[in-house]
């Protein structure tokens, strides 16, 4: 949590930036990506949320709910309603967590495993949307953001 001198010297250093214009280009930038990830999966008719919790599985089959929920940003309740969404359409399965009795485990299906061949390859994606990027560049824009991310908190 920053304290009021840090608040003031953060003032001070962007005084004369317009930090509310980055605010605002970041908030842009990121409906912009959300609608191209939108129109992508709706093609599978796949939700964004839906399709991300597939994407967390197929790297790392066999997770609790609220780690797909805080990877998401979402909440545990919400989370709820996307595997039951899935769950529906028989791409993942509940599995009782062998480390904690208390919490299930949200699995792929062998329909699950086989559907990531039909679906939109985001990452080409958004590589041939982000042209106007070299390979450092996206780099350095990734290691910003996710430092943004860590120290960003509301001075509330």
């Amino acid at each position: 949590m920053m304290n009021e001198k840090d608040v003031v010297q953060i003032q001070q250093v962007f005084a004369s930036a317009p930090i509310n214009d980055v605010f605002t280009l970041l908030d842009r930038v990121a409906r912009r990506l959300r609608e191209i990830q939108r129109l992508t999966v709706e093609e599978v008719n796949l939700t964004p949320p839906q399709f991300q919790t597939l994407r967390l599985l197929w790297k790392d089959d066999g997770q609790p709910f609220k780690d797909l929920a805080e990877t998401i940003g979402c909440t545990r309740p919400t989370m709820t309603g996307i595997v039951d969404t899935l769950e529906k359409n028989a791409l993942v399965r509940r599995e009782p967590n062998p480390d904690d009795r208390r919490s299930l485990l949200v699995v792929l299906t062998e329909k699950g495993r086989r559907f990531e061949g039909s679906t939109p390859d985001l990452d080409s994606l958004y590589a041939s949307c982000c042209s106007g990027l070299n390979a450092v560049e996206f780099i350095q824009l990734g290691s910003l953001l996710e430092k943004l991310d860590k120290t960003l908190s509301c001075p509330c």
